[in-house]
């Protein structure tokens, strides 16, 4: 049995979700299939809750009816009309929940957690039950789930943790026996409830652990993550055009890559699979016959001293000098404890004899870092950073790997760095507008060798630097 999870590209348009349909019909194993929301809608969906906050619910219905709108277009492809009315009826049903919240949130000039939950799993909802109509009326024997049914949450709305084994129950008792009869569960990621039964979703990104989820406790053979590139690529191709297909990861070197901002995965999709021993692979819904990425367990044999680089723009970084002696580790605990106040991810961290330094997100998460860092501690706040990270599992075992790419971008100044021993990655904070000309440097030293290269911003270098730098020993690279 496989788990087969579409993006919100690959159900984006009627084209994309007759691609889903082909897919699906050309998979002969049993299957389940998990779906996101359509592209753009969760965004859309949240900006209609604010609106509404705003006592703007004029817009806030507007929007509402636009993505209504777009789901009853899409459904013109049920070419049976009894089937159509009916899809078209329970959509219905779900719009009309959305809109009495959305009516409720504008009268209290408040959204809390919950309702922002009611009002955003509609989206995952709604697309589920349009692509099991379409399904069904191609032939195929789907079947629609209502996620909610069967994934058991926490209390923590917006950001839930799925309970496993209550989770793998309802699965057991309401999936399972329709995957023994041959028939095709279609359900929508993201989205749960809590043991009482309110809505709850699981944060950004939730459907690929949805679907990591279903297949661990269903004891699926594979996971299969469909989305709109080819799988796993060795940088991002948005800042380096000549990047490569990944063939291979292991599941720790996906879950750095995906830590380290590699967009493919959800950071935590890979834990479920992890636990279960389950291979996920990463296909394209445009070219269904590519190879994909496949991420599974044990080492991964390769010819490059890596498996990628992930990079994260737009980071912040605070300086928080510690204090000497018994009251260093209350310290160094408070500025931690202050990050997870403010739900602020630490991206990357080093401690010295000085002090400790902290990644995080800019804007916001690092606004609210700073209000609750106290006003006894000596902090400097560095914005306008962006992380860069190699990473494969070659560099828990020889650091000179990484210390050789480090000194590779020695004309780059680096303002924060990790280099762990043992750890799978090597990773620094580099300028903003440092960024495409270190991971076009990097990807030339690791991959390439080649004798000049070309970054996005039009800045070039050449392999002679680079290998010229790895004769440096790693005191002489700059910091």
């Amino acid at each position: 049995m496989v788990v087969m999870k579409f993006g919100g590209s690959s159900v984006a348009t009627a084209a994309a979700i007759a691609r889903v349909r082909a897919i699906v019909g050309a998979e002969r194993r049993p299957r389940v299939v998990v779906v996101s929301a359509l592209a753009g809608v969760t965004d859309m969906l949240l900006a209609l809750a604010a609106r509404a906050e705003a006592r703007d619910d004029e817009a806030a219905l507007r929007a509402l009816q636009g993505i209504r709108d777009r789901h009853a277009s899409l459904a013109a492809a049920v070419r049976d009309r009894g089937a159509r009315h009916d899809l078209l009826a329970r959509l219905d049903t779900h719009w009309t929940d959305a809109e009495t919240v959305v009516r409720a949130v504008s009268l209290l000039k408040a959204c809390p957690p919950a309702a922002s939950d009611a009002i955003v799993a509609q989206g995952e909802l709604a697309s589920s039950l349009l692509v099991a109509a379409i399904l069904k009326d191609a032939g195929l024997p789907a079947e629609w789930i209502d996620a909610r049914r069967v994934v058991v949450t926490d209390g923590a709305h917006q950001h839930a943790a799925p309970l496993p084994g209550n989770t793998a129950d309802r699965l057991a008792r309401l999936v399972q026996p329709l995957v023994a009869s041959g028939a095709i569960p279609v359900l929508g990621g993201f989205i749960g409830a809590t043991t009482d039964g309110v809505t709850s979703t699981l944060g950004r990104g939730g459907s690929d652990y949805s679907a990591s989820l279903v297949g661990a406790c269903l004891e699926a053979a594979e996971i299969q993550i469909w989305t709109d590139v080819d799988g796993m690529l060795t940088a991002d191709p948005r800042l380096y055009s000549r990047t490569r297909l990944v063939g291979r990861l292991s599941f720790a070197e996906a879950s750095a890559l995906a830590r380290f901002g590699a967009k493919v995965l959800h950071p935590s999709t890979v834990r479920p699979a992890v636990l279960a021993g389950i291979p996920v692979r990463i296909l394209n819904s445009h070219r269904p016959a590519g190879r994909g990425t496949l991420v599974a367990d044990g080492p991964v044999r390769r010819t490059a001293a890596v498996a990628g680089i992930a990079s994260l723009p737009h980071i912040c970084v605070f300086d928080v000098t510690l204090p000497d002696g018994t009251a260093r580790p209350a310290a160094l605990a408070a500025v931690f404890e202050a990050c997870a106040q403010a739900q602020a991810a630490v991206h990357l961290m080093a401690v010295s004899e000085r002090g400790v330094s902290v990644a995080v997100d800019d804007g916001p998460a690092s606004d609210r870092v700073a209000a609750r860092l106290g006003p006894d501690q000596q902090v400097t706040r560095r914005g306008g950073l962006a992380l860069v990270a190699a990473v494969g599992d070659a560099l828990a075992a020889s650091q000179g790997i990484a210390w050789r790419a480090l000194a590779a971008c020695a004309a780059i100044p680096v303002r924060l760095l990790s280099c762990s021993p043992g750890s799978n990655h090597v990773a620094w904070a580099v300028d903003q507008a440092d960024l495409a000309f270190a991971v076009a440097t990097l990807h030339e030293f690791l991959f390439e060798r080649q004798a000049t290269f070309e970054t996005g911003d039009g800045r070039t270098g050449a392999s002679a630097s680079p290998l010229a730098a790895c004769q440096e020993t790693p005191q002489e690279v700059r910091a």
